[in-house]
C-alpha cells in the first residue's frame, strides 16, 4: 500500500491508553504509530468481516421467514 502524507491528531483523553500504547510499542520493538496502525487495521478488518458475514446470511434467513411455519413460532 502506498504511503500517504495524511496526518491525524487526537487527544485520547485517557493516560492509561497512552501508557498501554507505549508499553506495547516497547514490547514489540516498534513505534507507537505502527501499533496504532496495526490496531486500526485489525479493528476494521474485523468490522468488514462481520458486515460481510451478516450480508451473506441474509439470504439464508429469508428462507426461514416462511408464514407456513407460524405454528412452530408459537412453540
Amino acid at each position: 500500500m502506498a504511503k500517504s502524507k495524511t496526518r491525524f491528531t487526537t487527544d485520547l483523553g485517557d493516560s492509561r491508553l497512552i501508557k498501554l500504547l507505549k508499553l506495547e510499542s516497547q514490547e514489540k520493538e516498534t513505534t507507537m504509530r505502527q501499533v496504532l496502525i496495526q490496531a486500526l487495521e485489525g479493528y476494521f478488518a474485523h468490522r468488514l468481516e462481520t458486515k460481510a458475514l451478516a450480508k451473506a446470511s441474509e439470504a439464508i434467513f429469508k428462507e426461514w421467514n416462511d408464514p407456513r411455519d407460524s405454528e412452530y413460532d408459537k412453540l
